[in-house]
């Protein structure tokens, strides 16, 4: 990356105002901007609660020389502002401010994602700010037909009306999905559902994905959300919120540094868009858990993924083993299955516990114990299910040792196949992202993270 110039202009200062701001990308993203770009410049969080707003942003407008509003500022910034820019007239919102003009580049953020809406019907989860952005762009981006689903349907009802008064007619509100189904063929999800912390939660069911496309989802954090991952085993189209994210920061810069050539930087600036995974990782750690029938490369992909993303690995098999100073099978065979299941449950919960993003390897019984899936809610655990054809299974249990290895097997081919029938269902119940195990570790690792936008 180029060092930092001042491109004949003095120290620039930037910020974000909102309330509350909490774990912020936005200082990471503007500096790393500005550090490719040559410019000389500093970007700092300044929460403002909402009645402070008066007081407080005419200082933060006279010592800055361009800011970034959040929720929940959007709206009441405007009658603070000399002008506002066709982009935050459209949107009736602002977040970012130059000169005392106000921009909105929401709305062009998302339409660099690409979402694939020509012509298709087109569900919009969530009716607040972000939905407003979402159904106005699917509109733009030639949308056939947006129904837009909210719990609070007076709101979602007051948006169709602002999208009507624009002459789309094809629109409507629902409070929930009428039956199994959504009848679309394109997802947009707008609302909080599944961000860090609370990875584990789905805005809809995978039934009522039945006969669905493409599905974007605006939360950045995690990377990749239940509702990502799970329409990316469909082999959907998906694409979560990290791009947006740095493509509205990429705009703010563009307004606030016009003299600037972001286009020579492409290149940087394409990686520096990359590496935001690693960051989100880094600061708000999930658990990558790997689950599948024995024999299908759980611990060799968990190495190769943990190697690749620069985290640690657990194989709990051989923690339990470390733990009780036994190896599996000796477990196994001087206090039988019950006993181990209670250790693989104990070890495991412990280390979920751990405060930092790891990856991790189970046994094939691991988490299809009843009940353990249940206990792990809001524990920031996403589960990768290698799924492994019962006889490519056995061909690799038997390069690996064999039967004196696997107590599980020693009952007899017919008792491990009605197993492996038995925990199928299981693993796909639990599972957040589903990858043939079939395919070589390299392939397996490189699909779980472009899953996650590495």
């Amino acid at each position: 990356m180029p060092r930092t110039q001042n491109n004949g202009r003095s120290h620039r200062r930037f910020g974000l105002i909102g309330y509350p701001l909490g774990h912020s990308l936005s200082p990471y993203i503007h500096e790393r901007i500005m550090e490719v770009a040559g410019i000389d410049g500093e970007y700092r969080l300044y929460e403002l609660e909402p009645g402070s707003l008066p007081k407080e942003l005419p200082r933060l407008l006279d010592a800055l020389h361009g800011l970034n509003c959040t929720l929940p500022h959007k709206e009441a910034i405007v009658k603070y502002l000399e002008k506002l820019a066709p982009s935050a007239a459209e949107y009736g919102a602002v977040n970012t401010v130059y000169g005392r003009t106000g921009y909105n580049t929401d709305g062009r953020a998302f339409a660099s994602c690409g979402v694939p809406m020509d012509g298709r019907k087109v569900r919009i989860l969530g009716a607040g700010g972000v939905a407003r952005v979402l159904a106005i762009e699917a509109v733009r981006a030639g949308a056939r037909e947006i129904v837009v689903q909210a719990r609070n349907l007076p709101r979602a009802e007051h948006l169709v009306g602002e999208v009507q008064r624009r002459g789309f007619r094809h629109i409507s509100a629902l409070p929930e999905p009428e039956g199994d189904s959504m009848d679309c063929n394109v997802v947009l999800n707008g609302t909080p559902v599944g961000m860090w912390p609370h990875v584990d939660g789905l805005p809809v069911t995978m039934r009522q994905l039945e006969g669905v496309q493409a599905v974007f989802d605006t939360i950045y954090n995690p990377t990749a959300t239940r509702l990502v991952l799970r329409a990316k085993s469909r082999d959907m189209w998906t694409m979560g919120g990290l791009q947006m994210l740095f493509a509205q920061a990429l705009a703010a810069q563009k307004i606030w540094n016009p003299e600037v050539d972001f286009t020579k930087y492409n290149t940087e600036l394409e990686e520096l868009r990359q590496g935001l995974a690693r960051e989100v990782l880094r600061r708000s750690p999930i658990k990558l858990v790997l689950t599948g029938f024995m024999g299908s490369g759980k611990t060799h992909v968990g190495k190769a993924l943990a190697d690749t993303m620069s985290l640690p690995f657990v194989d709990l098999d051989e923690r339990i083993a470390g733990d009780y100073g036994q190896s599996i099978t000796d477990i196994f065979a001087s206090q039988g299955e019950g006993a181990f299941r209670e250790m693989e449950r104990r070890v495991f919960l412990d280390q979920i516990k751990h405060p930092e993003t790891m990856v991790m390897s189970t046994g094939g019984g691991t988490l299809v114990q009843e009940g353990l899936m249940e206990t792990l809610l809001g524990s920031g655990v996403l589960v990768i299910y290698l799924n492994v054809p019962f006889d490519l299974a056995l061909q690799r249990i038997a390069l690996d040792g064999g039967n004196r290895k696997r107590p599980l097997l020693t009952e007899g081919l017919e008792k491990a196949k009605n197993l492996y029938e038995m925990r199928q269902p299981l693993y796909e119940a639990v599972a957040d992202l589903e990858v043939p195990a079939s395919l070589g570790v390299d392939e397996i690792v490189k699909r779980i993270m472009t899953a996650f936008g590495w």
